[in-house]
């Protein structure tokens, strides 16, 4: 499971001594945490992932701020944490293989039109469950329903 490798991972990092890693992986421990608490129940495997998944997009935006901000610093700081909660995340699917997803769905939909975006966003997310970028997706099927 997930939470058990982000624990394992927190333990094995406090034993190295690695401060930068430690502190990366309690914000992620943070965030699932929030969320359980609100929830008020245990989440399951895509839950997690999904939390992760999320940090990992507000890190990448934050990444592009502080570069357009001129914070390499900060930037760099943003990156490393960044990878660290990529190793917790599914692989992601290439450009090529999303790009084949959409056009099966659009065929399947019998998508034609900019109207049917919705449809054949929803069944696309649900295909690619969580390995995929919600941004190039949309990208793609626009481009496809063209």
């Amino acid at each position: 499971m997930v939470l058990d490798e982000i624990k394992e991972q927190l333990k094995a990092s406090m034993k190295k001594g690695n401060k930068k890693n430690v502190l990366a992986i309690r914000n992620i421990l943070e965030k699932i945490k929030n969320v359980q608490v609100d929830s008020k129940e245990e989440l399951k495997e895509n839950q997690i992932i999904k939390i992760i998944a999320k940090h990992a997009k507000q890190l990448r935006e934050s990444i592009v701020q502080f570069k357009n901000g001129n914070r390499l610093d900060l930037a760099e700081k943003e990156q490393e944490e960044l990878k660290i909660a990529e190793q917790f995340l599914p692989a992601q699917l290439s450009e090529n293989e999303i790009k084949d997803i959409v056009i099966n769905v659009i065929k399947d939909l019998n998508a034609t039109q900019m109207s049917d975006m919705g449809k054949v966003m929803k069944a696309v997310i649900d295909q690619t469950k969580g390995n995929a970028d919600g941004k190039l997706i949309s990208t793609l099927v626009r481009e496809s329903l063209i």
